[in-house]
This record gives structure tokens, C-alpha cells and sequence, in this order.
């Protein structure tokens, strides 16, 4: 949410243990044997069509991707991925659909964004081909020219995401971000997605967590899967990298690198295997590339010079953006717009009154119906994101009655399943309050606390729940609606101070209640704990300045940024976030023992 104080102190921690990018770069001549890259050979796999011409339209949301069809690389031996190519020769049907969603998000088609390392920023990592052809020489790569016109102005662009002593750890970080250009909030992945908006975005970090690795090797995969996720999520294609050194010992970062790549489709940048046959492998010590005696490191003006880690580097870089150009763009056939087919007049729908209610068939939850309504959506009273006030008009829905609960959770698990979206497990066991137990394969709520409601669990584990139920998580405009009612209370049951018969809140306990247990703090629709007890997820991302351009009627919410919004306050809020209109938020991969949701239903 807005302040944790464990992630302030990890970040802390992060900051202050830059590793091996402390020592700074200065090329040094080194003799070497003429070498030319690698043969790109492609890594066969099934690939496929070609990408429609999309055109962004920023009032339909994107299309939610399908599940990814993954490989088991278990049966994969460690050493797999030193035979991958340098360059693959296609991209997956995968990176076809992230493309195209991110068009439909805005994202811009000819830029790429940097994440990484020392080894990622400027002057050093493809600035040069921003500088024109009179600082870098092609030589026999004439070829790639295109490709240089193509994606001109992310080549020299600094990047947000790309610093000394960065790890996956710190890009995940805030503390990491830069003050003047990104929201106090923002990661620098996410300040980097947001103000650049680009298609797609070479990864290479590892170095500076080697040491880390060789303590524990759990987390750094975690990491680089948030990462993948996050990207995908904002229509950003990953382009993953290995690294030259070996510095963990056991070339577990590039396992892992490779792996991930393999199971989300995605292209992989295989630079390990460049440098190979490289004088040192192309490295001046164990962390830091050779460099050739040129004013470029992109002139490969003569063969000599590509015996030099940095030029081996920007050249197959470029080589794989090449080959992502070329893919992408290959045979696009235009999206044929034609007159939708006449549709037979729909029969005449139910009429339900206010507060009507109605029993879920999936997981028993009573829905109550919202029918369609104007309010004023903000307050002038709260925190300046919650302004200024607008008027929102929606079409009817159902809201859940109660927050889902534990047993719901549980029936939803033994169903589907415990999956890992967005580098974490939908649901955290660790979690306290999380009165959900696993006993012989089968999921079961703890005896006696089967209605009260769910924690720990993830924006994606809320939406996935959603789904199974046949509905979907409210947006935050139905969500406010559905809290204040027409009259625009300032609390779910009027304006009067809250007190612990009508909210679960900060000195009425430090546990969640069983839902639907107060009655006194019911929404003017008859809605249970709309205040308190838990904060919510709703469907919509993050932005303190989404209400000065929110549309009118259904706002969905921005369609960029990773965090998501969380509403209603929590058994530990005071009372100011349980005011309907006040905004929250949380990565979407966050798990906390006072977030829990509620689903809608949009008939």
C-alpha cells in the first residue's frame, strides 16, 4: 500500500550494496585474434503468424492475453542454453500478441527501452547509432541499417531503468527511481515504461546479484519473473539477455535467464555465447568487458575490433533488434474493418430493483444489483489523487454482497489451483489471517473461520478468482458507487464517525471479522464491509492523476502503469482510508494480511 515500512528498508539495503558495477569504464587496448560473431543459428520451436496492423484507441481496453503454453524445462539439461543461438531467427506467436496489445495501449512501435546494468547505459551500450553514421562504422553489417532508422532515438536515449549497480531487485524498487522524472511511487521499470512507452525492452541484469545467487538462489528468479510479467502486462515485449561472466560459479543467472525465456516464448539474446571465442571471453575482469582501441563502440570498421566484448555486444544487440524488426513487421496484414453482421433484437431483459439480490451458482455469494446512476465521484477533503470531483455515470452491475471468503478461496484453489502469476503464488500462505490450509493435495478453510474473508492474496489471484466465478473485479468507479450511493456519504453508512459496531478498523482489533458480522456499517445498497475489515483490489491500475481526465460514463481506469488500486481501508487503517472516496494502491504482486477483494458482475 501507500507506506510499508519492511519495503522502504529493503530498499535501503539494496540502494547502499552496489556490487560489481562500482569500478567505472575506461577503455584500455587489449590485443586479440580477429574474430567474427557467431553464427545466429535459430533455436527451432513452433512460431507463428504475422501481427495485425492495430491502431491504439485509448477507449477499449486491451484484450487480455491467454495463458502461456509452457515448456517443461525440467527434462532440460543445466548446460541447455549454452547451445542456444546468439540470435534467434524468429519471434513466438507469444510476442506477436504482446506486441499488438501494446499497440491498442499506446506503446510506441519503433522504440525499445534499456533495463539493466552498468554494462545497459550511456555512452557505452548502442548510444553511438544515435549519433549518426559518422561516429559508427557497420563495416560488413551494412544490413542493419534499417534497423538503426527504425528504433532511431531509443538508442541514445537514457534510460530510466538502466544504472550502475542495478539489480532485478532495485529496478523493482522506488528507491532506485529518479526523484525529478518519476511519481514517488513508480519502480524505475514502471517510470521507465511509463514515460518512454516503448514495444519493446532488452533485460540484462545478474551481474550485480552473483554474490547474492551464492547465498540463496531462490529469490533472483522470482524477481526476473515480476519483471517479465510486469512488461507483459504493459504490452511491452522482453527481449532477455545473458550475461558474459560467471560470476555466481555455476552459470545459474543465465539457467535461469534462458529458462524463463523458453517457457514465456519470448526472445533471448544469447551474448553468453558471443564472447566465447572472444580473447578472456571478451571480459577485462570478472565483471567488466574489453573494450577496443576506437572512439566508437560501434565501429566495426575491421574485423580486429569485434574481438572486443563492448563491440561484440552492441553489434549482436543490434542483431537481435534487427531480427525483431524484421519479424514484426513481416507480411503485417491490415485489420480489414467490414459492417457487422445485423444481430437479432435481444429479448427484453429482467427488471430488478435497488438492492435486489441474487445467489452465485459457482461459489454461492450473493450479488446485490446496482441499477444504473450518476454520483459525483472524489472528495475535496481526501488526498489530492482522490480529485478533483467529476461526475461518473454506469450502467447497471451486481456487487458482491460480502467479501469473498475463505472457504469460497479454498472450493476456487482445489479447482484451479495455487498458480504463480506476476512472480508470486496467488495466494500466500505465509501470509497471517490467511485461514486457508493444504492438506493432502485438497485446500480447506481453518475450522471456524470458513466466512471470514481472504488475505494474501495478489491482484492476479483476486482477477483469476473473478474470473472462475464468472464475474470480474469491480472497477473503482463501481466500487465507489456501490460504497456512497447517489446521496455521496462520506462513509458507507452516512457521515457519522466510525465506530467498531460499524467498521473493523485501527483499535477495534488487529484481525479481520467474519463478513457480513456488521450490519450497522451497511452501504445505502445494503452492502457488508465496504469500510474496514479488509482493503479491496478493483480492476484499475494506478494513477494520482487519472480523475482530471476520467471519462464520464464507465471510466475503466488508465490503461498503463502497474499499480493497482486498493479501496475501503482495513482493520488496520485509520479512519481517513475508510472514507469511500479515498485511493490506495499496491503493486500488483502484493500479498498482505489486511488486502482482500469482492467481485462485480457487468450483465
Amino acid at each position: 500500500m501507500k507506506i510499508h515500512l519492511y519495503r522502504i528498508c529493503i530498499g535501503l539495503v539494496v540502494f547502499c550494496f552496489i556490487q560489481s558495477c562500482s569500478a567505472g569504464f575506461e577503455p584500455i587496448d587489449e590485443g586479440g585474434a580477429a574474430v567474427s560473431p557467431v553464427s545466429t543459428t535459430a533455436l527451432e520451436t513452433d512460431w507463428a503468424s504475422e501481427t495485425p496492423d492495430v491502431q491504439p484507441d485509448s477507449t477499449v481496453s486491451p484484450p487480455s492475453l491467454p495463458p502461456v503454453a509452457t515448456m517443461d524445462v525440467s527434462l532440460l539439461p543445466p548446460d541447455f542454453w549454452m547451445e542456444m543461438p546468439i540470435v534467434p531467427d524468429h519471434i513466438s506467436e507469444r510476442v506477436r500478441e504482446i506486441y499488438a496489445r501494446g499497440l491498442i495501449m499506446g506503446n510506441n512501435p519503433n522504440a525499445f527501452s534499456k533495463i539493466g546494468d552498468c554494462h545497459s547505459t550511456n555512452p557505452y551500450f548502442l548510444a553511438d547509432y544515435d549519433r549518426g553514421a559518422g561516429v559508427y562504422n557497420l563495416g560488413d553489417f551494412s544490413e542493419l541499417q534499417p534497423t538503426i532508422e527504425y528504433f532511431k532515438g531509443s538508442f541514445g536515449r537514457e534510460s530510466l531503468a538502466a544504472k550502475k549497480g542495478l539489480s532485478t531487485a532495485g529496478v523493482l524498487a522506488s528507491l532506485w527511481s529518479d526523484w525529478k522524472q518519476c511519481a514517488s511511487n513508480e519502480t524505475p521499470l514502471d517510470c521507465e515504461y511509463r514515460r518512454h512507452r516503448p514495444s519493446f525492452a532488452i533485460i540484462s541484469l545478474g551481474t550485480n546479484e552473483a554474490y547474492d545467487v551464492k547465498l540463496d538462489k531462490t529469490p533472483f528468479e522470482g524477481r526476473l519473473r515480476r519483471i517479465i510479467e510486469h512488461s507483459i502486462d504493459q504490452g511491452v515485449v522482453p527481449i532477455l539477455s545473458t550475461k558474459a561472466d560467471n560470476d555466481e560459479g555455476d552459470h545459474y543467472i543465465n539457467y535461469v535467464t534462458a529458462k524463463l525465456a523458453l517457457e514465456y516464448q519470448l526472445p533471448l539474446w544469447n551474448f553468453w555465447r558471443a564472447v566465447q571465442p572472444l580473447p578472456q571471453q571478451g571480459m577485462r575482469n570478472s565483471d567488466h568487458l574489453t573494450f577496443a582501441p576506437t572512439a566508437s563502440f560501434t565501429d566495426y570498421s575491421k574485423p580486429e575490433y569485434l574481438a572486443y566484448g563492448m563491440q561484440m555486444r552492441n553489434l549482436t544487440a543490434l542483431q537481435v533488434l534487427d531480427l525483431v524488426r524484421r519479424e514484426i513487421t513481416r507480411s503485417a496484414a491490415p485489420l480489414i474493418v467490414t459492417e457487422p453482421a445485423a444481430l437479432p433484437t435481444p429479448p427484453p431483459q429482467a427488471t430488478y430493483r435497488a438492492g435486489e439480490t441474487m445467489v452465485s451458482s459457482v461459489d454461492g455469494m450473493t450479488l446485490v444489483y446496482i441499477p444504473a446512476g450518476e454520483f459525483d465521484m472524489g472528495y475535496t477533503l481526501g488526498d489530492l489523487d482522490a480529485r478533483p470531483i467529476h461526475r461518473v455515470s454506469l450502467t447497471a452491475y451486481w456487487m458482491d454482497q460480502t467479501e469473498v471468503t475463505t472457504a469460497m478461496y479454498a472450493q476456487f484453489l482445489n479447482e484451479v489451483g495455487n498458480r504463480t502469476e506476476g512472480g508470486v503464488p496467488w495466494l500466500d500462505l505465509k501470509e497471517p489471517l490467511v485461514w486457508v490450509t493444504q492438506t493432502n493435495g485438497r485446500w480447506e478453510a481453518v475450522g471456524g473461520r470458513e466466512k471470514y474473508p481472504i488475505v494474501g492474496v495478489s491482484w492476479y489471484g483476486a482477477a483469476a478468482y473473478c474470473t472462475w466465478a464468472g464475474r470480474s473485479l469491480p472497477t473503482e468507479a463501481q466500487w465507489e458507487y456501490a460504497a456512497r450511493g447517489h446521496d455521496g456519504y462520506r462513509f458507507p453508512w452516512g457521515d457519522k464517525a466510525p465506530a467498531c459496531t460499524r467498521s473493523q478498523f485501527l483499535g477495534c482489533g488487529n484481525s479481520t471479522v467474519e463478513t457480513g458480522s456488521l450490519p450497522l456499517g451497511l452501504s445505502p445498497l445494503g452492502i457488508y464491509e465496504m469500510a474496514g475489515n479488509v482493503a479491496e483490489w478493483v480492476n484499475d491500475r494506478y494513477d494520482a492523476d487519472y480523475y482530471k481526465v476520467s471519462p464520464a460514463e464507465n471510466p475503466q481506469g488508465p490503461s498503463f502503469g502497474y499499480y493497482r488500486v486498493l479501496r475501503g481501508g482495513s482493520w488496520g487503517s485509520s479512519y481517513i482510508g475508510l472514507q469511500s472516496a479515498h485511493r490506495d494502491w499496491a503493486g500488483a504482486d502484493a500479498q498482505d494480511s489486511d488486502i482482500g477483494f469482492r467481485c462485480a458482475l457487468n450483465p
